[in-house]
């Protein structure tokens, strides 16, 4: 009985300690005449979202200890500068999460160590950077950089100018418009209903393009995987897709086949193409063809190292 005893008050001990350990801590803090924010942490998950005035509300929930984490909110003048603190080594147990309520029209940039960070409904400017968390950003006007060393990159239903960069996760962007430059060292790239100017880059992954509206000389490539463009209008702009040694193919989905070809490949047969070429040509150990249709004074150029370069009608 004694036994028992003592083992269920070790037990509710070790509760009572476990939930004061981990007890999670609230701070909100409320901003006006805000027309930039710096937030930077070392950890923590950000979400920006859309404040229901012009003010900004920030919110950090988190279970480190008091003693160690020291959340900082400065205002100087129309910048707001928002950083979590460790007074001493971060690798403690707890975490911490941070919510930003920003009006439209603001400049945000946001760096984290290896947190996650996702920006919706708003209409702003924003940079963000992760050590490896992963980036979501959708439902936003604005122009959008980002860069993340190994997270994934994911973009859904912008207007505005978007770049990205990760250096071994995957890049997907969905339902947007505007200007791309896109950039993965190994993972993979997949675009659906874009338009706009695209430079798009995978340095062993798979370039997918479905729905594209060309607004400008764009370049689809990879290393090592495939490139596959599938067109959404007709092409009046310079196209370039390239691989190392994957397959190259470009779609024209119906729209009218026009412009200058010039298509290269390992070998004759792997260049194929619906319409006649006037010509074929060796290129050291390599064959190139070349073809003029319709009238369109574009280029279009479509290279694979060993493996297809096709078009498609």
């Amino acid at each position: 009985m004694m036994k028992t005893l003592k083992i269920t008050i070790l037990a509710f001990l070790a509760l009572v300690f476990t939930t004061a350990a981990y007890g999670q801590e609230r701070i909100t803090k409320t901003f006006s005449g805000i027309e930039n924010v710096n937030l930077s942490t070392a950890s923590g998950n950000g979400t920006i979202k859309r404040s229901n005035n012009n003010e900004v509300t920030v919110t950090v929930e988190y279970t480190f200890d008091e003693d160690i984490y020291k959340p900082i909110f400065e205002q100087n003048g129309s910048t707001l500068r928002v950083e979590e603190k460790f007074e001493r080594s971060r690798w403690n147990r707890g975490y911490a999460r941070w919510t930003l309520e920003v009006p439209n029209g603001i400049d945000l940039n946001f760096k984290t160590g290896s947190g996650n960070i996702e920006v919706s409904g708003v209409n702003i400017n924003v940079t963000a950077k992760s050590g490896s968390g992963n980036i979501n950003i959708r439902d936003l006007e604005g122009t959008v950089s980002s860069n993340t060393g190994s997270g994934n990159l994911e973009f859904s239903n912008i207007k505005g100018t978007h770049n990205g960069n990760t250096g071994s996760g995957n890049i997907r962007v969905d339902r947007s418009e505007g200007n791309s430059d896109m950039n993965t060292g190994s993972g993979n790239v997949r675009l659906r209903d874009v338009s706009g100017v695209f430079k798009v880059s995978s340095g062993s992954g798979n370039v997918i393009v479905e729905g594209a509206a060309i607004k400008g000389a764009s370049r689809f490539s990879t290393g090592s995987g495939n490139v596959e463009v599938e067109l959404s209008s007709a092409l009046d702009y310079d196209l370039t897709l390239g691989t190392g040694s994957g397959n190259a193919s470009l779609d024209f989905n119906g729209s009218q086949i026009a412009g200058e070809f010039i298509m290269e490949a390992s070998s004759k047969n792997s260049i194929q193409a619906p319409f006649s070429f006037d010509r074929t040509s060796e290129k050291g150990r390599r064959y190139v063809k070349e073809a003029k249709v319709g009238n369109k004074n574009i280029l279009v150029k479509i290279s694979s190292g060993s493996g297809r370069a096709a078009v498609r009608d």
